[in-house]
Parts: C-alpha cells; structure tokens; sequence
C-alpha cells in the first residue's frame, strides 16, 4: 500500500510538471485563458477520479466545486472565441453551462455520499467536456496560433 501512494504521488506530480500545472491556485478574481482553465478542470477532474476510486467524498465535493467555480475567461481569450465561434458561439455556451450545472449537481450527490449519483453526474461532465472538445477544440487551437 505504501509503494501505491509513493508510485501514485510521483505520477501526480510527474503528471502535473509534464502539463505544465502549478500548485498554486489563481485568484478567483484573476481572468485566465481558455488553456490554463482547461488545464484546471483536468486536475480537478483527477481529484474528482481519486475520490471516486478512494470513497473519498470531500474529494469528489472539492473537485467539483473548483470546477464549478473557475476563474473567468478573460476579456482576450473571451474575444477570439466568439470571433472564431461565431454563431456556434451558444453551442459552446451551453457545454459549458452543462459542465458548470453538473458540477454544482455533483458536489451535492458527493455532499449526501450517494455514491450513484456522483457516477452518473461525473459521466455527464466528462461527455460535455469531451463533446465540446470534439465540437470545438482543434478550431480555437488554430485561431489561436494565428493571433
């Protein structure tokens, strides 16, 4: 069991430099690019995946209160999605609030240990993440790059 945490540990902080996460947590005031919030979801969708896989439910409740409360897009990045987006721009809209709503409706089955409801709601919130990738991703990469 030791050499688990200590294997687990190592790839949790392996993983993080690799991705180019900090442990420091923004501000909630700060505004970020979309890349560094995505970054920010991936790990608190890994915090959410550890509490599952442990039981842990204030894990699953911290994970998905970050989600839910992420720093705002800023005013740049917000501007280059909807000029890329264009009219698909409510498409994107609404993945999001999907996410955001899931994620809200995930800290309260996690809250009352209902362990089903946290499965269901954690599937949710990775389809909308995945789907809006899928949607959306490979566009807002190249307008980016161009800028």
């Amino acid at each position: 069991m030791k050499n688990r945490i200590t294997v687990l540990t190592l790839l949790l902080i392996s993983g993080s430099i690799l991705t180019g996460l900090t442990f420091d947590e923004p501000k909630q005031d700060e505004s970020l690019d979309l890349q560094t919030i995505m970054r920010l979801i991936y790990a608190d969708m890994q915090i959410i995946n550890e509490g599952i896989y442990t039981e842990n439910f204030k894990l699953i409740e911290q994970g998905a209160a970050a989600i839910n409360e992420h720093p705002p897009l800023s005013d740049e990045t917000r501007a280059l999605v909807k000029k890329t987006l264009g009219e698909r721009m409510p498409a994107f809209g609404q993945y999001d609030k999907l996410v955001h709503d899931t994620a809200d409706s995930l800290k309260v089955a996690a809250a009352e240990r209902n362990m089903e409801s946290v499965l269901d709601k954690y599937q949710i919130i990775q389809q909308g993440c995945v789907s809006c990738h899928a949607s959306f991703r490979n566009e807002i990469i190249r307008a980016r790059s161009v800028n």
